[in-house]
């Protein structure tokens, strides 16, 4: 082998490297979901959560209690109903494509009722571990207003603070949201009252047609939960009626400056 044939090799070979490093370098962190109960995370944000893992993003789930207090829609009289809600959800998010499950075990309805610190240090514990880039929460209002809504919402956001106060950690903190029009929209008899927010403050507004499927996918795997049959059912009905599928979200930190049609924009 000539030496010019060494050298052209070797350039090669580093140039590649170079190449998969600044690939690992440029590639995006991972997403993090905070929610209180299963199907949060089917009914808010699979579209979304789909549409990234499918890029190739990991996406992780934090769920906070076992939704015990749901309904038991043909659940076997003996199995209880945190089983067989943990079991749908792990049927959810091997749909959805979500890699990782981290179940807290508070009891549903209780959640508000535990030292808010100690269920942001169990959060912030599992951000330090994923690392994500973007985290996903509730927002103050918990949308429907459910208390364990509003408490995760608490402890997701102060363990965020927590975690960036250092400068690393997530670059981005996102509140899931309903804008003012959407219940027009896709109709929203037999809805409990939702808290929306005005179209014009919506930052973030997420395309998930081509992740509609899968959403509803996901929503049918809790199959034991009313709310859930029936935000799959809304969500077809629709679509058929012509409405555009897609998830809306406030960014609450950083402060934004335009809105966004990505993420990671």
């Amino acid at each position: 082998m000539s030496a010019l044939t060494s050298i052209v090799k070797l350039t090669i070979n580093i140039s590649i490297g170079t190449i998969a490093a600044l690939k690992m370098i440029t590639r995006p962190g991972s997403i993090l979901l905070v929610f209180a109960h299963p199907d949060d995370e089917s009914s808010l944000v699979s579209g979304t959560a789909a549409k990234y893992t499918r890029r190739g993003i990991p996406v992780d789930l934090i769920c906070a209690t076992g939704g015990e207090k749901g309904t038991r829609l043909d659940v076997p009289s003996d199995v209880d109903t945190a089983t067989a809600r943990v079991v749908e959800l792990r049927a959810a998010t091997n749909v959805i494509g979500i890699r990782n499950i981290y179940l807290l075990g508070y009891v549903d309805g209780d959640l508000g009722k535990v030292d808010p610190s100690e269920v942001a240090d169990r959060i912030l514990k599992i951000m330090r571990d994923v690392c994500p880039e973007i985290v996903i929460t509730f927002g103050p209002d918990g949308i429907s207003g459910h208390p364990d809504h509003i408490a995760i919402s608490r402890a997701a956001t102060a363990a965020f603070e927590k975690f960036t106060e250092s400068g690393s950690g997530p670059c981005k903190l996102y509140y899931v949201t309903i804008p003012a029009s959407m219940l027009a929209e896709i109709g929203s008899e037999g809805v409990k009252r939702l808290a929306t927010r005005p179209d014009d403050e919506i930052t973030t507004t997420i395309d998930i047609s081509g992740y509609f499927d899968i959403k509803i996918q996901a929503l049918e795997a809790h199959k034991s939960q009313q709310d859930a049959r029936l935000v799959a059912e809304m969500l077809q009905s629709a679509k058929e009626g012509g409405w555009e599928p897609r998830e809306s979200f406030l960014l609450a930190s950083p402060e934004p400056t335009e809105k966004e049609i990505d993420l990671y924009d």
